[in-house]
């Protein structure tokens, strides 16, 4: 059901959830302002019942925890309008929410987390969920919202997503020569973070009619949650020596944030995307997952993220912890371009004033293999020269100008209309064998690796091969 109007009997039994939502709502949102009120007395008598986390650790996630409860609260202020209008989605949320909440506030109450003043707040809390629980799963409320009918899915979606979630990884990490011979069953920790995080973004964007825009931004996030959450990379003092790399400015390691985040946007999202979308052709900027699959995709990339965490910085940087002022800055970020990404840059109509007529495709792969390869170098080197923090600027400034040049010249170039679809192609194989060469150059260091390295590279050039002339002979038809 979308928008029709509800039986008078079951508007009054969605009525009666919207009152056990608001209410619920309430006693959390009480309940997360009396846990920061009180922090200091809730975090000493955790410490004092035997918890293994340090007291830092402690305040970070009560922190994190009421953020959640406000970004909940506006999500439930929106299901409640919905679900009044008759939508399933919104139901089929509160329902979820419900069962979830329930499943969360026994979990805290069995374990005793928190003092006996604040676990009668979290009783009403629960109270109030078992009721929700009741009301959302009555059978006259489910019928009110049946299902629709299963969208037909293009064929060779399926195909195109799992091209999708096992290639990420490959570009990303292993094309460029990061994971040694020796350690190849490392691009398996990969693919749920790297595969998901760039199938979830480009479902996310497409759904919503965005384009490259939406998902650069998206493309932003995806490193932000990566490299400031779950390695912690961007702010750690020890990880990868990216402290040494140039200056720290508010704690942030520079040198490395403008190498890894740009990097993550390209490599890890949009060469991704691009490479995909150009492999499947047919399927074109269509959904390559349902509903279901979406869900399932984003469980997977937070997991991806847990995964990532317990598996370098304990081992790498054991005793780093993002202070709680940082990762709420962290998070707050990935909301904003999340939303930006997806709510306001697909309503933008984007023109380019000047279009440019591209060159031939080949002199498109050869200026963004090459910027490729000098960007990854002015930055990469910093890690090993060491050099005085005054200088370490002025590779850091002429990185940056030049990637603004080149996302510049290509947007003028995709805005003629000589601008192909070989053009894009040679933009993703120029970008892709810059990175792999830089690879071999620098970052494969014993015979096996470099073979490998040789060997991606000669497949990259032969998979472009065959790529343009599918589509030199699509076009003669």
């Amino acid at each position: 059901m979308t928008t029709t109007a509800l039986e008078p009997q079951v508007a009054q039994w969605v009525r009666r959830a919207t009152v056990l939502l608001f209410t619920n709502l309430i006693a959390s949102a009480a309940f997360a302002v009396l846990t920061v009120a009180f922090i200091h007395n809730v975090v000493d008598y955790q410490l004092a019942a035997g918890s293994s986390k340090t007291a830092e650790e402690l305040r970070i996630s009560i922190y994190i925890r009421a953020l959640m409860v406000l970004v909940i609260a506006a999500f439930y202020v929106f299901l409640a309008r919905r679900m009044k209008r008759g939508r399933r989605g919104a139901y089929t949320r509160v329902r979820t929410l419900a069962i979830a909440g329930l499943v969360a506030v026994s979990y805290l109450l069995l374990t005793g987390a928190y003092p006996l003043w604040l676990r009668s707040v979290q009783v009403v809390q629960w109270l109030l969920l078992a009721a929700l629980v009741v009301v959302t799963n009555l059978r006259s409320v489910r019928a009110a919202f049946p299902k629709p009918p299963k969208a037909p899915k293009e064929p060779g979606a399926g195909k195109a997503a799992w091209t999708l979630v096992l290639l990420t990884p490959l570009v990303a990490e292993f094309a460029l020569g990061t994971v040694p011979v020796r350690m190849l069953y490392l691009v398996l920790m990969y693919i749920p973070i790297y595969g998901a995080g760039a199938l979830l973004i480009r479902e996310l964007a497409r759904r919503v009619g965005g384009g490259w825009p939406t998902i650069a931004l998206l493309g932003v996030c995806y490193g932000l949650l990566e490299e400031g959450l779950a390695l912690q990379s961007l702010t750690s003092p020890h990880l990868y020596g990216a402290a040494e790399w140039g200056p720290r400015w508010l704690g942030i390691n520079t040198t490395y944030t403008e190498l890894n985040l740009p990097y993550h946007v390209v490599f890890s999202v949009v060469v991704p995307i691009a490479l995909v979308e150009l492999i499947f052709k047919k399927v074109g900027k269509q959904p390559y997952l349902r509903r279901g699959g979406m869900v399932l995709t984003g469980f997977v990339t937070v997991l991806g993220a847990v995964l990532l965490r317990l598996a370098v910085p304990l081992s790498e940087d054991p005793g780093y912890q993002m202070s709680a002022a940082a990762i709420l800055t962290v998070l707050g970020l990935i909301v904003v371009c999340g939303v930006v990404a997806l709510r306001v840059l697909p309503k933008q109509q984007f023109t380019v004033r000047r279009p440019v007529a591209p060159p031939a495709p080949i002199v498109v792969a050869a200026a963004c293999g090459l910027a490729t390869i000098a960007f990854l170098a002015l930055l990469f080197s910093l890690g090993s020269a060491r050099l005085p923090s005054n200088w370490v600027l002025v590779p850091m400034a002429v990185a940056a100008v030049l990637a603004i040049a080149v996302v510049r010249q290509l947007v003028r170039w995709s805005a003629d209309a000589t601008w192909t679809e070989l053009h894009r192609a040679a933009a993703v194989g120029g970008a892709l064998l810059g990175h792999s060469v830089f690879g071999l150059l620098t970052r494969a260091h014993t015979l096996p690796d470099q073979l490998v390295m040789v060997a991606v590279i000669a497949a990259t050039v032969a998979g472009f091969r065959h790529v343009v002339a599918i589509r030199r002979g699509s076009a003669l038809r």
